[in-house]
């Protein structure tokens, strides 16, 4: 991935059409509050640190003057080097046959309490273990770096901003879980588990998060893993990561028939002390409550609750009050002789903490509905055929399609519209601050446009998707070649992508909402997205490359959304990609039939 975009930091006067909130069949009827013109100033730095992002290509970013270090570029691993590691089965071997349509389907569905077992643990948490190297000469501006074997780069079935790998998973097991009680790190390049602490710890989340389960996995971010490239700019790149790691979590688990509600607002300072972290250079962004589970009330989590835990003895369990003892903390292993913080990084990071603020009403999740468009409605074909690949090989065979894009011969709209609808599908699962309905979230935080190029059917112009009648509705014409020119980098000729998909969001009244944790809550939400449409083109065979580094402002312009409150957040060019080409394909793990339909 690597985008921008463009945010205007004035509040401007809206259509009404713009406070509505848009329902499944179109049911939109409540008008949303005029947003506070002044904001509290987490919110502000929110937003001025968003502005900034959505402007860099027009205004550079502090530190100015940076050159990456390469020589000093630290480990795409979290290794522990004192921790007993456990071994996992293969990720995908046991994965059900799944259509990434039934999986989509599932996976905006409420949640269910089914505990999973360790080979369902195993196949979410492969989503960022090593699947094989490849590489092969492309337009990339390290395409031949790759090349030597001292510079291998080995695939992962989930995208992330500049192939840096920034996330980290955790496992808080309670007595009830599927492996013995206690806290696990997975390791990615070992496809194990780290087991950093023996005995629950499940009441320190429960309380950080006002749910109760047995069963936890914790998302957080390494800051450094993506900083040492994008300084200033990682924050906006590393929340997307989260929400494209989330996306492969919801999609694998629905596979195995689990459906999960994340939890984005919970008490940092608790859930980092709990995986031991230290919340500033590492941070936890989401905590995926499995198995039963319920809410919780503040008596219930006012750090009076006892629990059982086992000494790292193995002697008999005792019982302790919350906060558990911690021994020694664990050596991780860092390459980088020297880490470095951005101001601006810390100042936006901070901004998004709420500590024990109580969880928003499920109704303030409106504020980030978005109005329908208007304009010439184009029905798209029904999207309900099969695809060529399931959501195992879409997972395995999921690449950036660096400069291999043609736009000979040109997309199907049954293609395109197919993925359009699989990635809007996810888009409509549900969160603890958004909950699902029976039929997923009746407003989503996110819309897709697609600006279409070279796509049967269609003319060369914008298009808003509309999700619940899998509609486009026209919008103004484009000049597709004018958009390489707002395109910072050389691994793509813009004009070969067969279209170019925008995934908006409406971020100023989200963080008017939420404060500064809005921000982060719908960069999450647009990375989920971004890693469905990474499968959906890929088990359609089609080629597919996420993109940060495109001019936020020029675009929101083509669109006609630049004087309104949405924002264009990613961008992800698709179509056919050119062959044959010469490469080499060194897959670790390659399932039996590669699940080939």
């Amino acid at each position: 991935m690597n985008t921008m975009h463009q945010l205007h930091d004035h509040d401007q006067n809206r259509d009404q059409d713009h406070h509505h909130h848009h329902h499944h069949h179109h049911d939109l009827v409540d008008v949303l509050p005029a947003a506070d013109p002044t904001p509290p100033a987490d919110a502000q730095t929110a937003l001025d640190y968003a502005r900034r992002m959505f402007e860099r290509q027009r205004v550079p970013l502090p530190p100015f003057g940076f050159t990456v270090d390469w020589a000093d570029q630290p480990s795409k691993h979290k290794l522990y080097l004192d921790a007993p590691r456990l071994p996992l089965p293969a990720p995908f071997a046991d994965l059900p046959p799944t259509d990434m349509n039934s999986a989509a389907r599932r996976a905006a569905a409420p949640p269910g309490d089914t505990m999973p077992d360790l080979a369902t643990l195993a196949a979410a948490l492969g989503c960022y273990s090593l699947t094989g190297r490849r590489t092969e000469p492309n337009w990339n501006e390290d395409s031949s770096r790759k090349l030597a074997s001292q510079s291998a780069v080995w695939s992962r079935p989930t995208p992330s901003g500049g192939g840096m790998y920034p996330a980290e998973s955790y496992l808080v097991v309670g007595d009830d879980g599927p492996l013995p009680a206690g806290l696990y790190h997975y390791a990615t390049a070992q496809h194990s588990l780290d087991r950093l602490a023996v005995g629950s710890r499940c009441a320190e989340l429960t309380r950080a998060t006002g749910v109760a389960a047995q069963l936890y996995l914790v998302g957080s971010l390494r800051f450094w893993k993506n900083a040492f490239k994008y300084n200033s700019f990682s924050y906006h790149v590393v929340t997307q990561d989260m929400g494209a790691l989330l996306g492969s979590w919801r999609l694998v688990l629905a596979a195995h028939g689990l459906a999960v509600e994340p939890l984005l607002w919970f008490d940092e300072d608790l859930v980092s002390g709990a995986i031991e972290v230290d919340g500033q250079t590492e941070a936890p962004f989401v905590v995926l409550p499995l198995g039963a589970h319920r809410p919780v009330t503040d008596d219930e989590t006012d750090g009076e609750t006892d629990h059982k835990a086992v000494d790292e003895t193995g002697d008999e369990p005792s019982t302790r009050l919350l906060p558990l003892s911690r021994g020694e903390p664990h050596r991780v292993w860092e390459r980088s002789a020297r880490v470095r913080t951005f101001p601006l990084v810390e100042e936006v990071h901070a901004a998004a903490l709420v500590g024990d603020e109580p969880r928003p009403e499920p109704g303030v999740a409106s504020a980030g509905a978005i109005a329908p468009a208007e304009g010439e409605e184009i029905s798209l074909p029904p999207g309900t055929d099969p695809a060529d690949l399931d959501l195992a090989a879409s997972l395995q065979r999921r690449h950036s399609s660096f400069g291999l894009l043609s736009a000979q011969p040109p997309l199907s709209v049954a293609d395109l519209g197919w993925v359009l609808s699989v990635t809007a599908r996810i888009g409509a699962g549900g969160t603890d601050v958004a909950p699902a309905g029976p039929h997923g979230r009746s407003h989503p935080w996110t819309r897709l446009w697609v600006l279409a190029n070279q796509v049967d059917g269609l003319e060369q112009r914008g298009y808003a998707y509309d999700a619940d009648s899998h509609r486009l509705i026209a919008g103004a014409p484009v000049d597709f070649a004018e958009l390489q020119r707002y395109y910072a980098l050389t691994n793509y000729s813009v004009r070969e992508a067969a279209a170019l998909v925008v995934i908006t969001g409406r971020l100023r009244p989200l963080v008017h909402a939420y404060g500064g944790r809005g921000y982060r809550m719908l960069s999450i939400e647009v990375g989920q997205n971004a890693q469905a449409l990474y499968l959906a083109a890929t088990a359609r065979r089609l080629g597919v490359g996420a993109v940060l580094g495109v001019d936020n402002l020029a675009v929101d312009e083509m669109l006609g959304i630049d004087d309104t409150d949405e924002n264009s957040m990613l961008f992800a060019l698709i179509g056919h990609e050119r062959g044959p080409r010469a490469g080499y394909d060194h897959t670790i793990r390659r399932p039996e039939g590669s699940r080939q339909r």
